[in-house]
């Protein structure tokens, strides 16, 4: 037992107010719960205890005979009653991590002889509440000591004081409400059935304690709650009213809870006790703050109702329809524009052969059957008949007409120019529509990166020689910059990357003036800790350049720095702005540095992680050829589609015949023409109806299936599960059939459109405009699985790989 120096420190004879034969006895626990005591230890071995109150009006010791040690308190235990208290005692004090705030653990009772300073024996009650840790462990002990049978003779007068008064029955009127009614001293001596209730005590587990220690001694957090801060007792002790305040009591579980309470003194008690009204409000409370949420939630969405759910819809039906009706268009004008560009290529050709038949090189003869074999593939009508018009012109007549030459010339000039503005317009449809989904994509949050080992160098280089075009018709000097390494190998997703240097380079090119520059740079730091790489990309021109004011309004959907510029160069205001977005999406930023008449520099910054050496050596054959990779890809506007296992080294056998169910009669015609110059053999539906009944036609040699998604009568989707629910009830020498690739060619490219495709049974997903090149890798994909064996899967990105 430690003492502090003096016993005066531990020992005062301040007395409580009201009450004059009390003593508090305080040990504050330097080892929790006796966990580091000996088994024979008793639980206040080397603690130090503090006696207050007036001890000698109770036991009769002065303050000098007043020890502050355990054995003091222990050796005036009557012997018959010490045993029984220490093995109380000391299991009340174990740990109790479960229910630390619980009653069994939070107060201690016993009643017991205590030898007063002229030999005999009071009976005391001593009552404890011990405050606990968060784990369950007991760091104080505090007790109230005071004589049983002098209390109980007092509560006997007081109650016998109210009963004569009749003031019982008015507090215990069958009221829902809790009623507590104490004493001057804050103890209970009357509580109702709906405080038992509440508080989880009965009367007689509650009338020894202060009303204060039984329910309000302990703060949610654990830590206790002082009684000179009780509001409660506060207001009984001044004589003061409190109507409907709010605190939380602890229940006798361990459980806070809110309570709402009033407390009334009783004015005519001479010693000024009071009764207590309250209820639990846990309940009501948990309503009202979910209700004041509810209302919170209702008015923030209430302000943007307008301009995001009803914008959400809208955006939605309009990227559906945007997709549908700019992308069938984009079909007869792509194909269109292959077929007219093949057909000028060989009028070309024709006029050359035919220039050296006028000069005698070789003969007319030869000629015509050089012509002959170069037309031999169909082309339109009025085609032929223009080039055996003049065939036929040039042979009769060795000279040939020098207008008719001059008319063939213009008109493939001519025939040059409008695809080469079918080309553009076709182009600028596709930008349009590319950005409208990659708005969407970045709006709804399911912008996904697709990752492969990309050489950034290389991609850098494309991105350049792809534009070069375009910048010599200005005569801008379009370079890398030099000095950085060849090789720089990260895991990225090339598509989106590209789209990102393309948009900046792109920009420089249009507003920079001819004879200027534009100097695309890419760099990488060292990997940082964590072993991520971080990717420098800038692009820098020689060009208009931008004031702060214009720079401001950069990034911005919709909008142009400058609207005079913009005016003269046009475009649609979304790249940077989704560019930006897509930087940010790849974990960088994206930033601008420009100066008016001083050019602009376009920087941003990219995380990546640095490829893993089994990828490495996945990548090695194709290393620095990022085009094989990307011809093994087969490429669509939805970053989720279509990605082969594997190149083809060799072709398989061709598909028997292809049904084909498409609506739009210029699509159709155009996708025979294409199928019929592969090799193909293909039967024509107007909608999923007729290709369904030919598909489910006894002894139909129908192998493999293209399908637009949006057809009348019956669309791809239903037609593509009516058809997968046929071949299920198929069988082949007694196994089941073999699934018969299902090709989508639609419009229509988000993502949840995709997904249900997939589901639906379809084999791979193109998007329109689909060319012819993509067509033929996706058959030819498809006739190596059949060919082979292997496992009928849905060609899409792992990502979304469908079971």
């Amino acid at each position: 037992m430690v003492v502090t120096s003096g016993v005066d420190n531990l020992i005062s004879n301040g007395p409580i107010p009201g009450r004059q034969e009390e003593v508090t006895r305080t040990v504050r626990l330097s080892a929790p719960d006796a966990i580091n005591r000996a088994p024979s230890a008793t639980p206040f071995q080397k603690q130090i205890v503090t006696w207050k109150g007036p001890i000698q009006a109770l036991f009769g010791y002065s303050v000098h005979d007043v020890q502050g040690t355990e054995d003091w308190w222990l050796d005036r235990i009557h012997p018959e009653d010490r045993d029984r208290v220490l093995e109380s005692l000391t299991r009340h004090l174990i740990a109790a991590p479960e229910r630390p705030f619980a009653a069994d653990f939070r107060i201690w009772g016993p009643d017991y002889r205590f030898r007063h300073a002229d030999g005999t024996y009071i009976f005391i009650s001593d009552r404890t509440i011990t405050t606990r840790d968060r784990d369950g462990n007991a760091i104080m002990f505090e007790s109230v000591l005071f004589d049983k049978e002098a209390r109980r003779n007092e509560r006997a007068y007081h109650m016998k004081n109210l009963k004569s008064q009749d003031r019982l029955a008015l507090v215990a009127n069958n009221t829902p409400s809790g009623i507590f009614m104490m004493d001057p001293q804050g103890y209970c001596i009357f509580m109702n059935s709906a405080a038992e209730q509440i508080t989880g005590f009965t009367f007689d587990e509650i009338h020894d304690y202060t009303f204060h220690a039984s329910v309000h001694s302990c703060r949610p957090n654990g830590n206790p709650f002082p009684l000179h801060e009780c509001p409660v007792y506060g207001h009984q002790q001044d004589g003061t009213a409190a109507k409907n305040e709010s605190e939380i009591f602890v229940h006798k579980d361990g459980h806070h809870y809110d309570i709402e309470y009033s407390v009334s003194p009783i004015g005519d008690y001479a010693s000024g006790g009071a009764v207590i009204e309250f209820r639990d409000v846990t309940e009501q409370k948990k309503i009202e703050q979910e209700r004041l949420n509810a209302v919170l939630i209702s008015e923030q969405q209430s302000i943007r109702i307008k301009a995001d759910d009803v914008h959400k819809a809208n955006m939605i039906s309009f990227v559906s329809f945007i997709c549908h009706e700019i992308r069938n268009p984009l079909q007869g004008i792509t194909s269109s524009a292959e077929f007219l560009l093949e057909t000028l290529q060989k009028l070309d050709m024709i006029t050359n052969r035919l220039s050296l038949a006028e000069k005698g090189s070789i003969t007319a003869d030869s000629a015509l059957a050089a012509t002959q074999a170069d037309v031999s593939t169909p082309i339109s009508n009025s085609v032929d008949t223009l080039i055996n018009h003049h065939l036929s012109s040039r042979i009769a007549t060795p000279k040939v007409d020098v207008y008719t030459r001059t008319e063939i010339d213009d008109l493939i000039s001519n025939a040059k120019q409008l695809v080469g503005n079918i080309q553009t317009c076709a182009e600028h449809q596709a930008l349009i529509t590319n950005n409208v989904l990659d708005l969407s994509r970045l709006d709804a949050g399911k912008m996904e990166l697709s990752l492969d080992v990309v050489n950034i160098p290389a991609l850098g280089q494309q991105t350049v020689e792809m534009m070069l075009a375009k910048a010599r018709d200005k005569h801008i000097n379009l370079t890398m910059a030099e000095g950085r390494s060849q090789t720089l190998l990260l895991k990225a997703d090339a598509t989106v990357l590209r789209q990102v240097l393309l948009n900046l380079v792109s920009n420089a090119i249009k507003f920079t003036p001819e004879n200027g520059e534009v100097l695309v740079d890419l760099y990488a730091d060292p990997p940082s800790d964590d072993g991520r790489v971080t990717l420098h990309g800038s692009v820098t021109d020689n060009g208009l350049g931008m004031s702060e004011l214009e720079q401001r309004k950069l990034f911005q959907r919709f909008s142009q720095a400058n609207q005079k510029v913009a005016q003269l160069y046009g475009g649609s205001g979304l790249g940077l702005s989704i560019s930006k977005e897509l930087v940010r999406v790849m974990g960088g930023e994206m930033h601008v540095k420009s100066a008016q008449g001083m050019g602009s520099t376009f920087s941003f910054t990219t995380i990546h992680d640095p490829p893993t050496k089994e990828e490495l050596s996945l990548f090695g054959p194709q290393h620095g050829q990022t085009d094989s990779i990307t011809q093994a890809v087969l490429m669509t506007d939805e970053s989720e589609l279509v990605k082969p296992e594997a190149v083809l080294d060799s072709p398989s056998p061709k598909f028997r015949m292809i049904g084909v169910a498409e609506d739009n009669p210029i699509n159709l015609q155009y996708l025979a023409k294409n199928l019929k110059k592969l090799g193909y053999q293909y039967t024509l539906c107007v909608n999923g109806k007729e290709l369904l009944d030919k598909f489910c036609e006894p002894g139909n040699t129908i192998d493999c299936c293209i399908l637009d998604i949006s057809m009348p009568v019956m669309d791809g989707l239903e037609a593509t599960r009516l058809m997968r629910e046929h071949e299920a009830s198929l069988t082949v020498n007694g196994m089941p059939r073999r699934r018969t690739p299902m090709i989508a060619m639609s419009g229509n490219a988000m993502t949840q459109q995709v997904t249900e495709a997939l589901f639906a049974g379809i084999s791979s997903y193109l998007v329109k405009p689909c060319k012819q090149a993509d067509l033929a890798r996706t058959l030819a994909y498809w006739e190596h699985i059949v060919h082979t064996g292997a496992e009928h899967r849905p060609l899409t990105d792992r990502r979304r790989e469908v079971p």
